[in-house]
């Protein structure tokens, strides 16, 4: 698969509560949404009794221009919240549905050797519902992603399931309305294994915590939204190691419907192959900003870098199984301990709100990690797009349309 396509399967491992585990949370990129409410007629009551018909837009003109814009507005109708205040309002059941295509910029370099496209079908049940004087949105979402172009797998596989995702989240529980105007919406979320990747990993599940801080502020007829979000989780394997299991060569299974060996290992190892170690530990912080134009447009920004902490092949540093090679710096290539790595996701782009069902957003998302090297020298990456190596794919064009009920 091509880098970026890479890239996100593997983050379906990534113990990474941010990447799904918001109910609040929209699209590929988890931009928020702003509902207001839908518009309404309203008749008021004389001190006579009688009905004061200049509130009713049928009989007076200037009241029906003035609801015209509200009720043509389909963003502010929009069924889908797009703000944690707006989403503790609702109850009931929702779905979302979401069709995305990822278009890489490699693709703009060598169409024959680089080209990258993909499409991510994906749908999501939310129940939002109230515990006291708590609001509650429980949600699941099940994706898959689908290559167009020539996959680079052995096997030439294009449809890729992904993990099962459950969240919990509190929309709004704690507003401080005096002084600063902030909403602090706490959320819970569980992975469950539904991909091969994860099966091959022996992924058990993946549990994490999170919480976001928003604050809207309306300037005329529109306004901006913003959302910082911090968030941890865990991953729980059945081994560390993230590898294909050796097996007998007259083990049952072990041959195709042509009679060839599918797994081919060394007698007496515990792995044909290794993939590296499963990640352990994970930690999210991130934010982003909504820009509502006051009509059926939304401007959206976003940023986030995440740091993981795959697990241990061994804590002791005299361990005689560690590699002793020294790589050009002089450090031993085998290290005890918990490794890692680091990666930052990037969007901005623009969503347009159909009707009060349908939406459909175009935007440009980059996946990588924060540093590249040159020379001897560790060089600081621009926070979106792949400028210096556009064919890894790390950049996508991206088109996605949506709709909730």
């Amino acid at each position: 698969m091509k880098r970026l396509f890479s890239a996100l399967i593997t983050l379906a491992l990534m113990p990474t509560v941010a990447l799904a585990d918001d109910a609040t949370a929209t699209t590929a990129v988890n931009s928020e949404q702003a509902q207001t409410a839908p518009a309404t007629t309203t008749t008021t009551t004389t001190t006579d009794g009688k009905k004061d018909e200049k509130a009713d837009p049928k009989k007076d003109p200037k009241a029906a221009a003035a609801a015209q814009p509200q009720q043509q507005n389909a963003l502010a109708n929009a069924v889908q919240a797009r703000t944690p205040e707006e989403q503790a309002k609702q109850g009931g059941f929702q779905f979302a549905f979401g069709l995305d295509h990822y278009l890489g910029t490699g693709t703009f370099v060598n169409s024959e050797q680089y080209a990258s496209l993909v499409g991510a079908p994906s749908f999501a049940a939310t129940y939002l519902f109230g515990v006291g004087s708590v609001r509650l949105a429980a949600s699941a979402r099940v994706s898959a992603f689908y290559e167009y172009t020539l996959p680079d797998t052995p096997n030439g596989r294009r449809f890729f399931p992904q993990d099962t995702r459950l969240g919990l989240v509190a929309p709004a529980l704690f507003r401080d309305k005096a002084v600063t105007g902030i909403s602090v919406t706490p959320s819970v979320s569980l992975v469950l294994p539904t991909s091969q990747e994860s099966f091959t990993a022996g992924l058990i599940s993946t549990i994490g915590v999170g919480a976001a801080a928003t604050r809207s502020v309306k300037v005329g007829s529109g306004g901006f939204d913003f959302r910082l979000t911090l968030s941890g989780s865990y991953g729980i394997f059945t081994s560390p190691v993230n590898g294909i299991r050796n097996v007998a060569t007259s083990a049952p299974g072990n041959r195709d419907s042509l009679g060839n060996q599918i797994v081919i290992g060394r007698p007496g190892e515990d792995y044909a192959a290794i993939n590296g170690m499963n990640p352990g530990l994970s930690g999210t912080v991130g934010g982003s900003v909504n820009w509502r134009t006051g009509g059926n447009l939304l401007m959206f920004a976003g940023y986030s870098y995440t740091r993981a902490f795959n697990q241990a092949a061994t804590i002791d540093p005299n361990d005689p199984t560690l590699p002793q090679g020294l790589d050009s710096n002089g450090n031993q290539l085998g290290r005890a301990g918990m490794g890692g790595g680091d990666v930052t996701r990037s969007f901005i782009g623009a969503s347009y709100q159909l009707n009060e069902h349908y939406n459909l957003d175009f935007y440009v998302f980059t996946l990588q990690s924060p540093l590249r090297r040159e020379g001897d020298k560790w060089v600081v990456r621009a926070p979106i797009g792949s400028f210096v190596d556009a064919a890894s794919n790390n950049t996508s064009l991206i088109v996605s349309l949506g709709a909730a009920y």
